[in-house]
């Protein structure tokens, strides 16, 4: 986390994806308190607060998600829930960011979008008991690709909100201008340059309009964090860019771009 700090960013978000994170599944599920002291000292150490806790239960989409068909999966997804909304309330995050499952195989769009719905609703008002909000983050691959879907599921799941991450929605040729109706429902937000069927890319080479994002963000009067989010894996060829350099790269484009937008909503 020392690194995070010297590159001037103020907090951290903590994943939890399964073992293949620094915190893990297991070890949040044996011991949520330790597991959030041992986080949280670290985070304090290189003067970082923790910003989100995102929950990834399972290293497939399919399995311990919100749409999951697998027998005993619900039941289990909802006791990790419950062990990271623990883990969440130590560590001083806001709320917890998840998946919002996929379709599975013979069921249809719609039927996911219920079944998700219904499974969101119970896990944000377990959350909300503790003053804790509930986020999905929409992505390729899930019930959730494009805008039209992502605003079904917030209508049939109103205590949800979201996590929004604009280079899902670039990915697939989908524009910053298209995502702008998500704002007023958005909790967290996480950037990186992408753009049509790029995932990740140097600054240099972004497509996305992250200038119009963050003045929505400001218009709408955003409270949230805004997070510079590089991956360093195979997939989607997100292994092709320095994160260390380009973190840093990002941080300072979009202070300039919040201070900017800070002023001009001031004038």
């Amino acid at each position: 986390m020392s690194v995070i700090s010297d590159l001037g960013f103020q907090a951290v978000d903590i994943g939890i994806f399964n073992t293949q994170t620094h915190v893990t599944v297991p070890a949040v599920l044996d011991d949520p308190q330790l597991a959030a002291e041992r986080t949280i000292g670290a985070a304090r150490e290189a003067g970082l607060a923790v910003a989100d806790v995102f929950l990834t239960s399972d290293t497939t989409l399919e399995r311990l998600s919100p749409t999951s068909l697998y027998k005993g999966d619900w039941e289990h997804l909802q006791r990790i829930f419950s062990a990271v909304i623990e883990f969440t309330k130590i560590v001083g995050s806001s709320g917890i960011t998840l998946l919002p499952g996929v379709v599975e195989p013979g069921t249809s769009h719609e039927t996911a979008l219920q079944i998700s719905a219904e499974r969101l609703s119970v896990l944000a008002n377990m959350a909300a008991k503790e003053n804790l909000a509930t986020s999905v983050e929409p992505h390729v691959g899930s019930i959730i690709e494009d805008p039209e879907s992502t605003l079904k599921l917030l209508e049939l799941c109103p205590e949800l909100t979201i996590t929004l991450d604009p280079s899902h929605f670039g990915f697939l040729n989908c524009s910053v201008d298209a995502i702008l109706p998500l704002i007023a429902r958005t909790r967290h937000v996480q950037v990186r340059p992408a753009g049509s069927g790029v995932m990740q890319t140097r600054l240099l080479d972004n497509q996305l309009d992250l200038d119009l994002l963050v003045s929505a963000l400001c218009k709408s009067n955003y409270v949230g964090w805004i997070a510079s989010e590089f991956v360093w894996m195979e997939k989607w060829g997100c292994d092709r860019v320095d994160n260390t350099t380009e973190s840093f790269f990002l941080r300072g484009y979009l202070q300039q771009l919040l201070a900017k937008h800070e002023r001009q909503g001031s004038n």
